[in-house]
């Protein structure tokens, strides 16, 4: 089925051979809502929803192409598309890393990516206690005789499969990667019926829909019924005859890629709460957060992004440290002793591109990202 596909789809990427274009792939099952059900009510219980405070969440990219290397996304692209996130992602209190070098697939049973089925390959490159994510040309879904494209799909509740999955032409349109994301982090469809249908009224906000009262009533948006100034067209009600009003901006919305723009504040809170108490397992192998007195790593890179000159500026004194730099095929291009405050690195970046910067302590390691332009 596989081999069939891939060759019709080779010869006709232009057909509607895959049906229909998917947004997210994304599903609740029953049991996943059951989990998220009894987390939200320990939460509040406990009053888990404290004070948002900076947590760094570990990524890992895995960029997925044919085997002689075509197809694939570009890297600095990604990089880019991670910053916007980190954007839309602070007011959470989470900010996202990258985990040492990307992972460079080639192989072309996977640049067409079956939903599931082809998940043997991310079973064999996730880095443990890291978010996943895999990027690839196109991914589909097969259902009996049907066959759909996907945008992407995440994995909500598992503790084991911290991994999204993106289709290369949706992961950088500015809203696609964080609604996956955001899926990670426990949030629903702003439109979910897993729960049951949401009034307009709002007096099931809590239970139904996507159990957040601060996200309107939503009838299923689409391009078709969202203008292009963003303003919902539809006429739909809801069971009590009420005409829906929803947030054509919401990133968790089936809304015009372009128009998702905004988290609402209880999306905000639940994915923090989530982060903290229940995805608190969350750590890169590679670098660890040091923070031991006068060893506690405080550094950071100006200008970056930069168009010639680079320095690393250490805000602090720390002992027996070294610093190193690599590039974004994980290649390392220097390494040395740390002599002074402001070290000039700018004869190690002489070619424009993504490099990591890495300050490293018998503590633990801290890594940023440098643009060179």
């Amino acid at each position: 089925m596989k081999k069939l596909l891939t060759s019709i789809l080779i010869l006709c990427t232009s057909t509607l051979v895959l049906g229909q274009t998917g947004e997210c792939g994304t599903v609740n099952t029953a049991a996943d809502n059951e989990i998220i059900r009894q987390f939200i009510a320990s939460a509040k219980t406990n009053n888990l929803n404290k004070a948002l405070g900076d947590t760094i969440v570990p990524v890992k990219f895995h960029i997925i192409s044919y085997s002689n290397g075509a197809s694939a996304i570009d890297s600095t692209s990604v990089f880019n598309e991670l910053d916007l996130v980190n954007a839309y992602f602070t007011n959470a209190g989470i900010e996202f890393q990258h985990c040492g070098a990307i992972d460079y697939i080639y192989d072309d049973n996977y640049a067409y990516f079956e939903k599931y089925t082809d998940e043997v390959i991310c079973d064999a490159n996730d880095i443990v206690d890291v978010l996943n994510i895999y990027f690839t040309p196109y991914i589909y879904k097969v259902s009996g005789v049907d066959t759909t494209s996907l945008c992407g799909y995440a994995y909500t509740t598992s503790l084991t499969k911290n991994r999204i999955l993106m289709k290369n032409s949706c992961a950088v349109n500015g809203s696609t990667l964080p609604h996956e994301i955001g899926h990670y982090f426990s949030l629903a469809h702003t439109h979910s019926t897993s729960s049951g249908d949401e009034l307009v009224n709002g007096s099931n906000c809590v239970t139904a829909g996507d159990q957040l009262c601060d996200t309107p009533a939503d009838p299923t948006l689409s391009t078709s019924i969202v203008n292009s100034s963003c303003i919902y067209t539809g006429t739909a009600q809801d069971a009590n005859g009420d005409f829906y009003n929803p947030e054509a901006r919401n990133i968790m919305s089936y809304s015009r890629k372009s128009c998702r723009t905004l988290f609402s504040p209880q999306q905000y809170a639940r994915m923090n709460t989530y982060l903290l108490n229940y995805r608190n397992y969350l750590v890169c192998p590679s670098f660890v957060s040091v923070k031991e007195n006068d060893n506690e790593i405080r550094f950071s890179i100006a200008p970056n992004p930069t168009l010639g000159e680079a320095f690393i500026l250490i805000e602090n004194n720390l002992i027996n440290a070294q610093y190193s730099i690599s590039d974004i095929t994980g290649k390392l291009i220097c390494s040395n002793k740390v002599k002074q405050k402001k070290i000039n690195i700018s004869e190690y970046i002489n070619q424009t591109g993504v490099y990591f910067i890495s300050i490293t302590t018998p503590a633990g390691v801290i890594t940023k990202k440098l643009i060179k332009q």
